[in-house]
């Protein structure tokens, strides 16, 4: 009997390490502050819209009530928690800060790291503008990867104004920046030079892909500064060049990259975006940034930053990493044959049990509980008890 594609099964071993990389995570946002929220699987998908931009939209299950109302399962956590905080947090005092880990549903090519439904675990911080906000975004990225003991993972940043003030200094209108930026967030070289020689910037071409192209960290900042046209470009070149220093402030100077061509949906976000990756895996970890025209949407003026990650992805980097050690797991502390009292004491004080309905004689009990490593046995007969520690 098949799955549906894109969905699978968690045996018991899976699931428990998939719940110890969640539990890891709501520890981080717990440490910050973040209280969990949940919200409904399936929502009016008129809503939902209001939110999401084209490619989601086009990757939404949808189907209908008895009552003709469309519906679609989340494809993400964010456009719900921008909902629940428009609707029902109104008037909470700013800033709101809000966590999830929840089942997330796409209609896509299901690959690996890509499935049709997956978990995602995340943050919003909500009605805070400033760099701090940005900073603790990042940060709590960092310390959750390092909380699963992927603490060698690597950061890109970036800011969406800075490519567009380099676009726009070489003369290009709106809807050819938006052209570009497509080509350049695919790092697709060949068809960006092919449009910007059809845009008639042919002495620019070489410059242009060689900046977009720029990976470093201060030195990347320094060349791309002279390059950046508008007020807003250059404030965000000092944005990331502060926002490095902070970082090298806690001890992630060689972790955080400035990467040009890091744009994620260039129509979604409004400013600081970054991703976190290892060797491992060939795609992010977990990624976010500004949003500061979502929430307005649903008519609550206040400016958000967040970042988000796939569960799977993560078990999946760990996996390959061969880091078994995380999430194993509990080992049966004792195996109680003949007497429910005994089991009961037992778990009463924290113990894990493992009970013996079969009623076997010592040797078989001597022989499971060194199959399954267990280090006591306890066996009840009659009005005698015995209790045995197990070598193996």
């Amino acid at each position: 009997m098949r799955l549906p594609a894109g969905t699978r099964d968690w045996l018991p071993p899976e699931l428990h390490r998939k719940r110890a990389v969640e539990n890891a995570l709501r520890g981080v946002f717990a440490r910050w502050a973040y209280a969990e929220a949940q919200t409904p699987s399936f929502e009016r998908f008129d809503v939902l819209e209001t939110g999401l931009g084209a490619n989601l939209a086009q990757a939404t299950f949808l189907f209908g009530d008895r009552n003709g109302t469309q519906l679609a399962l989340r494809p993400e956590m964010t456009t719900p928690i921008a909902r629940l905080v428009s609707s029902r947090m109104r008037e909470a005092p700013l800033p709101i800060r809000l966590s999830y880990v929840q089942p997330v549903y796409r209609y896509e090519d299901p690959q690996e790291g890509r499935m049709r439904e997956f978990t995602q675990a995340g943050l919003e911080l909500i009605g805070a503008e400033s760099a701090d906000a940005d900073a603790e975004c990042l940060f709590t990225a960092i310390e959750a990867l390092d909380a699963l003991g992927l603490d060698d993972a690597l950061f890109d940043i970036n800011h969406a104004a800075i490519v567009d003030g380099i676009l726009e200094g070489i003369g290009l209108t709106p809807p050819q920046v938006d052209t570009c930026k497509a080509l350049i967030s695919d790092r697709n070289l060949v068809a960006l030079r092919d449009r910007l020689d059809a845009m008639g910037r042919r002495s620019s071409i070489d410059e242009i892909v060689r900046l977009v192209m720029m990976r470093g960290r201060a030195g990347v900042l320094n060349t791309v500064r002279r390059f950046c046209t508008t007020e807003s470009s250059r404030a965000g070149v000092e944005y990331l060049a502060r926002l490095l220093a902070r970082g090298a402030d806690l001890g992630y100077a060689n972790r955080i990259n400035v990467d040009l061509a890091l744009l994620r949906d260039f129509s979604y976000y409004t400013g600081f975006i970054f991703e976190g990756y290892v060797g491992e895996v060939g795609f992010s970890l977990c990624g976010g940034g500004r949003y500061d025209e979502l929430l307005p949407r649903f008519g609550f003026n206040a400016g958000a930053v967040g970042w988000s990650a796939g569960i799977e992805r993560l078990l999946l980097a760990l996996e390959r990493r061969h880091s078994v050690h995380f999430g194993t797991a509990p080992a049966i502390d004792v195996l109680v044959s003949g007497s429910d009292v005994i089991a009961a004491r037992e778990r009463v004080a924290g113990k894990i049990v493992r009970i013996d309905f079969e009623r076997r004689s010592e040797k078989e009990l001597l022989e499971e509980a060194r199959r399954q490593r267990i280090p006591r046995l306890v066996i009840a007969r009659g009005g005698d008890v015995r209790e045995i520690e197990v070598t193996w």
